[in-house]
């Protein structure tokens, strides 16, 4: 493995999309690193996210005995893939850490055999047996909605529905949860209490090449993706907004798993989890409208920011 230290400097940013995230997972499966391994990464740099997130929403005023409010609620909608999966390892990270969390699976618990997706749940059914968290299943839009009012008292949400592979319109449940979030995050800023939406690797849907949003798409707040920022997000503003502070968290894939897919030229992929400050593309305005880029990014002024 490529030791970074000795990494002579890079500046070109790299933006991969959804198609080159997804061969350079499988280069690292191929290279040893397990599907568990990678998302188990994933959830625990979601989870470092959500505890900060949950610092600065948590209520300041504390009483003789400790806060005069009750602990927040963290409520996980995650779908039945790889996403989802995510949203389960951060489930049972934040109640490991004490957190009070709601997770609810969207969609058919029968689609998660096997994967690490299925393993994952399998533990979450575990706790939420020992009573450390509260643990739901709504393959149906009416089966979440009965859920309402409990995932509506959350002051963080988690998006971990859709990520990468999800393509085409959103079917429901899915779509019903993408409602929800939404109307959920603006009926507690108009209330004026504490909420925040954070997504897994996308708000739930926009492409991660090309940066098309579903009908309907979650508005998030801080968005977590993972080893490099992509494509989708650099090339359209709306999803920038869509996704608020964008945040690229590393999850253990080794250079060699870029070979043939990211150009040697390229800035190095973050080393900590670091936030991306978007720039705007650099048009030839001398250029026809239809030319598209060398590659995916090329001639946005993108780049790792605050860390």
């Amino acid at each position: 493995m490529t030791d970074g230290a000795g990494r002579p400097a890079r500046t070109r940013p790299v933006l991969i999309g959804g198609a080159e995230m997804g061969e350079i997972d499988e280069a690292a499966q191929r290279l040893g690193l397990t599907e568990d391994a990678l998302m188990e990464s994933a959830g625990a740099a979601v989870t470092e996210v959500a505890l900060a997130e949950l610092v600065r929403l948590e209520e300041g005023v504390r009483g003789p005995g400790g806060p005069l409010v009750a602990a927040p609620l963290v409520s996980i909608l995650c779908g039945p893939g790889n996403n989802g999966g995510d949203g389960f390892v951060v489930a049972r990270r934040l109640s490991a850490t004490g957190r009070r969390v709601l997770a609810v699976l969207v969609g058919d618990a029968g689609r998660l055999h096997g994967g690490a997706a299925g393993h994952n749940w399998n533990v979450l059914q575990a706790m939420a047996a020992s009573g450390a968290l509260e643990l739901f299943v709504a393959p149906t839009p009416d089966l979440l909605l009965q859920l309402r009012e409990r995932i509506a008292t959350a002051t963080l949400l988690v998006d971990a529905l859709l990520g990468s592979g999800a393509s085409g319109p959103l079917r429901e449940p899915i779509s019903t949860a993408v409602d929800l979030v939404n109307a959920i995050r603006s009926h507690a800023r108009a209330d004026g209490r504490p909420c925040s939406v954070l997504a897994v690797d996308t708000p739930t849907r926009i492409d991660l090449t090309g940066g098309q949003a579903s009908d309907p798409v979650v508005s998030a707040d801080v968005t977590v993706t993972f080893h490099r920022a992509k494509a989708g997000f650099a090339l359209d503003a709306a999803a920038r907004r869509l996704a608020g502070r964008y945040l690229v968290a590393p999850i253990g894939i080794p250079l060699e798993a870029e070979a043939g897919i990211v150009p040697d030229d390229g800035a190095w992929p973050p080393a900590r989890i670091t936030e991306v400050l978007w720039g705007e593309p650099e048009h030839d305005h001398d250029a026809p409208d239809h030319v598209e880029p060398a590659r995916p990014g090329e001639g946005i002024g993108a780049g790792p920011g605050i860390e």
